[in-house]
């Protein structure tokens, strides 16, 4: 890819995985991820690729972003605010927190 007259970049995570290089060159304004739980353990090559990836503004397209426990919201949440969501012990025990309380619903609405 080169920069150029284009406005919209569509791709599938093996490509990413694949050229990581390449799309690492770009500040992108949006990056927005369908299938989402895909990138919830922190440890994978994909997650660790696609949370190097500079953009203004990071979306995520999920039907599943809980499947095994609250600590995967944490992982989705860091990806689009890392600064907010910076330590997982201290993000993973206010939401574990909020679901005690009864209060996790509040986070969604």
């Amino acid at each position: 890819m080169l920069p150029g007259e284009w406005y919209t970049c569509i791709t599938s995570y093996e490509m990413v995985i694949r050229e990581k290089v390449v799309f690492n060159k770009f500040a992108w304004r949006y990056i927005i991820i369908d299938e989402a739980h895909r990138i919830k353990n922190e440890k994978s090559k994909l997650s660790e690729i696609v949370r190097e990836l500079r953009s203004s503004n990071r979306l995520l397209l999920t039907g599943t972003p809980l499947q095994n426990n609250l600590c995967e919201l944490w992982l989705l949440l860091n990806f689009l605010l890392p600064d907010v969501f910076s330590s997982p012990d201290l993000s993973c025990s206010c939401i574990i927190r909020l679901n005690v309380l009864g209060n996790l619903n509040d986070l969604f609405l």
